[in-house]
């Protein structure tokens, strides 16, 4: 299998991992991190689907990512939000999940949702939003991802109060705690640029051998 076919099958799995997240997160009336959590807030006053919502919310992010972070890694970004805002809504339709206590599914969701992001940004992609700032303050700042994601997560939450009760508030924020706290644990720093390096190794090798 080549580099470029194992990188794409470890971003649908990442993306995987983060609809099945987001399952939880949605059937426990919970909030989720960025911009999918401004997606489930307007959801309440706007009679569009979750995944067309998000999909619609992160197209602004994309002229960051379009100047600072490349084409190869916007076009990666897209496909994987595009894959998540499908496979989310395919989820919630045939997955319901209510039975799950708020505080078990903000734990499960928030370390799905974690490895997921962790796994994308791994392969030189993210889900768009508050990831694509939190890639390109990494590489302007020297900023950790799991920090800047955490600080949008406290923003969303301050404007989820106005939808989610004090309990539902609770348990999000933990699911925050989490999710920051696996992609602080896992995800690093270099972890971009080596992605790149091998791709351009990659695009060498292959020229030498034809």
């Amino acid at each position: 299998m080549s580099v470029q076919w194992r990188k794409g099958l470890a971003i649908v799995e990442g993306c995987a991992l983060v609809a099945l997240g987001l399952v939880f997160l949605n059937s426990s009336h919970l909030l989720v991190s960025g911009v999918a959590g401004w997606a489930l807030i307007i959801e309440h006053w706007i009679p569009l689907s979750f995944g067309g919502l998000f999909f619609l919310l992160n197209c602004p992010f994309f002229v960051l990512s379009w100047l600072t972070l490349g084409r190869s890694f916007t076009f990666k970004s897209l496909a994987a939000i595009a894959f998540v805002s499908l496979l989310s809504d395919a989820l919630m339709a045939s997955i319901a999940l209510q039975a799950t206590p708020q505080w078990l599914a903000a734990l499960i969701a928030g370390g799905l949702i974690g490895a997921g992001l962790t796994w994308i940004m791994r392969h030189g992609a993210s889900l768009g939003g508050v990831n694509i700032v939190a890639v390109w303050a990494e590489h302007r700042y020297d900023l950790q991802a799991g920090q800047t994601l955490f600080a949008a997560d406290c923003l969303v939450a301050l404007v989820g109060a106005w939808v989610f009760n004090g309990w539902e508030l609770l348990w999000s924020l933990m699911g925050f705690v989490v999710l920051s706290w696996v992609v602080g644990r896992y995800h690093k720093r270099d972890q971009l640029r080596r992605v790149e390096a091998e791709e351009c190794e990659s695009s060498r090798v292959e020229l030498g051998v034809r």
